[in-house]
């Protein structure tokens, strides 16, 4: 038999679920063959692996302690309701308050600086009439 085939077998092998002719053929190719012997004790290691762990055992306080840990979060939640609430309020009014302040100190800047941002704009649209594309412009309207 080719190392191929056998490896392909040995798990029916393991599991007792070859015909009687094909186990008696492995079992002659795996007293020649020491790569195939050593694969088998791989796979029955690895077995014996997910039989251990295929039923944990279970802690006995898992499922109050499970318990305990989703009552706590449902009183978190009804928290987290109230945040929701109240901080877009609280948000909307420090928006409100920030412009609020914003006018009232634009409102004190003095009339000096305006004039001189009218007189300023002004000069800009005095340059215009430099370039040949600003005047077309300038023309349309």
């Amino acid at each position: 038999m080719k190392n191929e085939c056998i490896h392909n077998d040995l798990i029916f092998y393991i599991d007792n679920e070859l015909s009687v002719e094909k186990r008696t053929a492995v079992e002659k190719h795996l007293e020649e063959c020491a790569d195939c012997r050593s694969f088998l004790a791989f796979l029955q290691d690895g077995m014996q692996v997910i039989e251990k762990e295929k039923n944990p055992e279970v802690s006995p306080f898992f499922y109050t302690r499970l318990n305990a840990r989703l009552e706590e979060k449902e009183e978190s939640r009804v928290q987290n309701q109230w945040v929701r609430l109240v901080q877009p309020a609280f948000f909307s009014v420090l928006l409100v308050a920030g412009i609020y302040g914003g006018l009232k100190l634009g409102s004190n800047a003095s009339s000096l600086k305006s004039e001189q941002h009218a007189t300023s704009s002004i000069q800009m649209l005095n340059d215009f009439d430099a370039e040949p594309l600003e005047s077309f412009l300038l023309d349309e309207l």
